[in-house]
């Protein structure tokens, strides 16, 4: 019988479309009942009635729409509404944001708490106060370090606590927290660190001094630069020249004399950052005598560029891409042949990552070939590869205009998707004349559908007058059974705690889809809400979650 009364009921709602008083509590009574796409059908008429968008309507089939998203056991489907919540920035969705941490998956968990983060309000604090209880460790220290960031209270106990939990091989990843509180709390905790039995400890509490200027930590820095452990010598002689300590003039110099090359370095460059020029001539000689990291640190050396260019022509290839990287770093244009030759894919495949020196005082960069073969079970280095191409190509808009455009031409004319984001959103960013005139040569591209709709999204963007807007439509019009919205893997961002921040950001041709609704949405027209609302009726049933996200924030 209640089956029976349920199907009249619907039956009735479904007949009753004509536009009345009513008619947006049946739309919400459609949706409810699963029949999205009559719902739809009506709300079309009412808009159609009244000649305009209900944003307080819209906000309300937003929230059903995630709300049925966040009931899917399919992964993809709440991967895909907890970024539809998350880029709404409506409070009202922070539920389900909430749920998304109670996720037996970590990846799932993770992308909850970057986007929670984002809301600065009682209730996102509670939800990250939760999170310390999560199951999976990764969590539990990516909940602390926001709340560290926050300035919650308690958020140094909560950390002290973790800490305590956590094995001592996790503890290297707390002084910069606590460095970054700056609490008395906090203060006490880093200066009891500076006296930890772990070296890996003791090491990053001094970092983590340094780069927050605690200069009251010193004669705790001057006492352990006196032991021998090498790692823990060059972390304190970078100490001593961040902090500006001329009294440590004398065992810098001492530690220049240092068997360690790190340790050295180290030496040389406080003694460098306190005014003792005479000494750049010795980390140029430790360029040349092949230490990758003397090489990098010619990047911040005026008058480095001749040794660079030089050290280019070096046969070792993890020599070469240091230079090359230096040399960008000082806005020489000679670096840009061996740049391009560095981000273009070839049959090498190579990939870019990281190195630290022993102490964490330096970063160099190494080559890793063939790439897929040596990394396929990684993509999340994979991926840092690809971020770090993509932040050689942001650095190139500091160099001379002429010779940039040449280089982006380059590497647009090899059509290799990946970077074309970066690429076309460095020429947007500049916003001068000449650029504007190459993103519109380029938006004709022959062949190059992908760089054609990057250009005419970033000309839109700019409100450069033509047909780029009617271009948008079509081309998102022309979406509609795409395919899912993919997500690039997550990898940590270094951000000012220098431990992982995480974002969930859409592979090229989904970013594409994403940041042309978002475009289209942000001017909060008519016409652009009508354009999202028919991607979200009639295209992929999954991207509809996402989508809807985009939907309450252009309605807001």
């Amino acid at each position: 019988m209640k089956r029976i009364v349920a199907g009249v009921l619907i039956v009735c709602g479904i007949l009753c479309l004509s536009v009345t008083p009513s008619t947006p509590n049946r739309i919400l009574y459609l949706l409810q009942a699963g029949h999205v796409e009559d719902a739809f059908n009506l709300y079309r008429e009412f808009t159609a009635h009244h000649q305009k968008h209900d944003a307080e309507l819209l906000q309300q089939i937003g929230l059903m729409l995630l709300n049925e998203g966040a009931r899917s056991a399919d992964p993809e489907t709440q991967l895909l509404t907890l970024f539809g919540a998350g880029i709404s920035l409506n409070e009202k969705t922070l539920y389900i944001l909430e749920e998304g941490l109670r996720s037996p998956q970590p990846q799932l968990q993770l992308v909850a708490l970057s986007f929670l983060a984002k809301f600065n309000n009682d209730e996102a604090d509670l939800a990250l106060n939760r999170a310390l209880s999560s199951n999976f460790a990764l969590i539990r220290l990516e909940a602390v370090f926001q709340l560290i960031k926050r300035k919650a209270p308690h958020a140094v106990s909560h950390a002290e606590s973790l800490m305590s939990k956590l094995p001592v091989e996790a503890a290297p990843l707390f002084p910069q927290m606590f460095a970054h509180a700056g609490t008395p709390e906090a203060m006490r905790i880093l200066r009891k660190m500076l006296a930890h039995s772990s070296q890996d400890v003791r090491v990053e509490a001094v970092l983590a001094a340094a780069k927050n200027r605690r200069d009251d930590m010193l004669p705790s820095i001057r006492s352990l630069a006196t032991h021998h452990a090498l790692p823990q010598q060059e972390a304190c002689a970078f100490a001593f020249g961040a902090l500006k300590d001329e009294s440590a003039v004398p065992k810098l110099q001492q530690l220049t004399e240092s068997r360690s090359p790190h340790v050295k370095l180290s030496a040389l460059q406080a003694l460098n950052s306190l005014g003792r020029s005479e000494v750049r001539a010795e980390i140029v000689k430790m360029a040349n005598a092949e230490n990758i990291f003397a090489i990098v640190l010619l990047g911040e050396m005026e008058g480095s560029e001749e040794s660079l260019v030089a050290l280019m022509q070096h046969p070792n290839q993890q020599i070469k891409v240091n230079a090359v990287l230096a040399l960008l770093k000082r806005k020489d244009p000679r670096c840009l042949p061996l740049l391009c030759e560095l981000l273009i894919r070839d049959s090498r495949d190579l990939a870019l990552s990281k190195v630290g020196s022993p102490g964490g005082v330096f970063t160099a960069y190494k080559l890793i070939p063939s790439a897929q073969q040596n990394l396929g079970d990684d993509p999340a280095s994979l991926e840092q590869s690809l971020s770090l191409r993509e932040e050689a190509i942001k650095a190139a808009v500091e160099l001379p205009e002429a010779e940039f455009f040449r280089f982006m031409n380059t590497l647009l004319s090899v059509q290799q998707n990946n970077l074309v984001p970066a690429i076309v959103g460095s020429l947007e960013a500049l916003r001068t004349p000449v650029a504007v005139e190459v993103l519109k040569k380029l938006q004709q591209k022959a062949g190059a559908p992908l760089i054609r709709n990057y250009c005419n999204l970033a000309l839109y963007r700019l409100k450069e007058e033509g047909t780029y807007s009617d271009n948008l439509r079509k081309w998102v019009a022309q979406q509609h059974q795409g395919e899912l919205i993919q997500f690039r893997p997550l990898i940590g961002n270094e951000g000012s705690l220098e431990i992982s921040e995480y974002q969930l950001t859409p592979q090229e041709t989904s970013r594409l889809l994403v940041e042309s609704f978002e475009a289209l949405t942000q001017q909060q027209d008519e016409a652009g809400i009508t354009t999202l609302l028919d991607a979200i009726q009639y295209g992929n049933a999954k991207n509809k979650y996402a989508l809807t996200g985009l939907l309450m924030r252009a309605s807001q």
